[in-house]
């Protein structure tokens, strides 16, 4: 059995006294599996009676547990059979046993979509006070329940609850108890607290500021700047140029090298 099944038993039913003019009943759909787990526990007032106590189960059931203490102070689950009287399961429950808490579990949902569960409830003995539950799960739509009109809770994660306590139910007298409800997405209330725990811990998150780039403006006259000081830059290339070009001046009938003044070439006085 999971932990989290075991906290939700402890809970749900281990302060439960009285006799069984006092029990209690939790139904709870696909709280860690995608089954229905039924939690029923007692008291026999009448410790000296010793004619065996009957109750129904789920004609859908998978298994019944007779949840025992051991020595080590750890929780025992003791499979029980069940009885098929008059198109009825049956669970019976010890003579022996005064005290008696129960885990009843239906057959698994194979896939996500709609869900219907029904339960004839009966006792073979008269009931005092009876109190009932059935939580919806978390990953419910649209869920409808039948067979009482209860209380209705919500806890802090969202998770309603519908309650009712009966009184001086008779023996043999059955009450037909039925729920309808959407699991799109096949979700048990274990992994819709999960991703609802994720979603809170991201919006706590800080959200860190984003930094804003820092560009470098140009003022106007930088570019200027630039553009004389290249403009400069190529004047001088062409004046050296030019200066060169015009030193280097030669005869044309000998080669000669002559100056820009220079009427007749040095070398062979040819008239220039």
């Amino acid at each position: 059995m999971r932990f989290s099944t075991f906290i939700l038993f402890f809970f749900g039913v281990v302060y439960l006294m009285g006799d069984l003019n006092h029990g209690r009943m939790s139904i709870i759909p696909e709280y860690d599996q995608n089954i229905v787990t039924i939690l029923f526990s007692g008291h026999r007032a009448d410790d000296t009676k010793k004619t065996p106590f009957l109750f129904t189960v789920p004609l859908d059931v998978d298994s019944v547990s007779l949840i025992k203490n051991n020595p080590n102070g750890e929780l025992d689950f003791v499979l029980i059979p069940t009885r098929l009287i008059k198109g009825h399961k049956w669970v019976e429950v010890s003579s022996e046993l005064s005290e008696f808490a129960f885990m009843i579990n239906s057959t698994k949902f194979l896939k996500p979509g709609n869900r219907y569960f029904e339960y004839e409830l009966s006792f073979t003995e008269a009931i005092g006070e009876f109190d009932f539950e059935i939580q919806e799960p978390l990953a419910a739509e649209n869920f409808e329940y039948s067979g009482f009109q209860g209380k209705t809770s919500r806890d802090a994660h969202g998770q309603t609850t519908h309650s009712i306590q009966w009184t001086n139910i008779p023996a043999n007298e059955t009450r037909m108890i039925s729920f309808s409800y959407l699991n799109s997405r096949g979700l048990s209330t274990r992994s819709a607290l999960a991703e609802l725990m994720a979603l809170s811990q991201q919006e706590d998150r800080p959200v860190k500021p984003i930094k804003k780039i820092k560009r470098h403006n140009l003022y106007i006259w930088e570019p200027l700047i630039a553009l004389g000081v290249v403009t400069l830059f190529a004047a001088m290339i062409i004046m050296v140029f030019q200066n060169s070009k015009t030193n280097s001046l030669t005869c044309p009938n000998c080669g000669q090298e002559r100056s820009q003044s220079d009427k007749f070439c040095p070398g062979c006085g040819e008239k220039i």
